[in-house]
């Protein structure tokens, strides 16, 4: 019985709805509503924290298309996903793994500032310009290359790390080869205006 309540609701309410959306009084109302654009549609974010710092609108695992991860050398199918939950702030993860397990990926978006990443990384950063936007190529380890990019809600982090069990290259020169290709194609797919 229930059900049947709540089946009635549901088209009533979807009767006030479309009751509301009478045909124009003019054809020239008619031409303006079949031009105007349609309002977007924002997602709300897989996590937000309690601050007042920005959304973080670009999720790596939701808006990084398979075809620009093909591109870059990694398999969609590996995608593994992860947030980290602070009151203060929102880091949105996605880790992915080239075919041959020879690297992985982890692209993390965040809601804290340029500034911030600068003062973290400087020990171990070089400040770039990459696809117009200001960016830091960072070498914390020997087995991983990074690029932190700032963006409008905070910055966007690439990062590769060169896999553990390999032992059939010289990591200090491989490390770094391709990492600025691989945040540019990925940075290509940031909301604009971002």
């Amino acid at each position: 019985m229930s059900l049947r309540r709540a089946s009635v609701g549901a088209l009533l309410a979807l009767a006030t709805v479309v009751s509301g959306c009478g045909a124009p009084e003019s054809p020239e109302a008619a031409v303006a509503s079949d031009t105007a654009s349609p309002t977007p549609t924002t997602r709300v974010p897989r996590y937000v924290d309690q601050s007042d710092r920005p959304l973080v609108v670009f999720d790596p695992c939701l808006d990084i298309p398979d075809e620009a991860l093909v591109e870059a050398g990694y398999d969609p199918q590996s995608k593994d996903e992860d947030v980290v939950e602070a009151d203060y702030h929102t880091f949105l993860i996605c880790g992915f793994d080239t075919p041959q397990r020879q690297y992985g990926l982890n692209v993390y978006s965040s809601n804290i500032t340029f500034a911030e990443e600068q003062e973290k990384v400087k020990d171990y950063s070089t400040p770039i310009v990459l696809d117009g936007r200001r960016a830091l190529r960072k070498v914390p380890a020997r087995s991983i290359c990074g690029v932190s990019m700032e963006t409008g809600y905070g910055i966007l982090i690439v990062s590769r790390n060169i896999q553990l069990t390999r032992s059939d290259q010289n990591l200090e020169e491989e490390r770094c080869v391709g990492i600025e290709e691989t945040a540019s194609i990925i940075a290509r797919y940031l909301p604009e205006g971002t």
